[in-house]
């Protein structure tokens, strides 16, 4: 079993659990929107020709 970061520190700042779960959820609802966000920004790259593949050279550590 794990423990979101924001919730467990909301409690352990004395807060109630109720609180602690509001904040975890809007700390996971950013964390979505961002990640959103940040897909539309690569699509959009990607179309436009700006973003590509890197190319092939010589691998090191072989």
């Amino acid at each position: 079993m794990t423990l979101p970061g924001a919730f467990v520190g909301v409690l352990l700042g004395g807060a109630s659990p109720l609180a602690a779960g509001v904040t975890q959820l809007v700390v996971l609802v950013g964390l979505l929107a961002v990640e959103a966000v940040a897909v539309v920004f690569t699509v959009e790259l990607v179309a436009r020709g700006r973003l590509q593949p890197a190319k092939s050279g010589p691998r090191l550590g072989r």
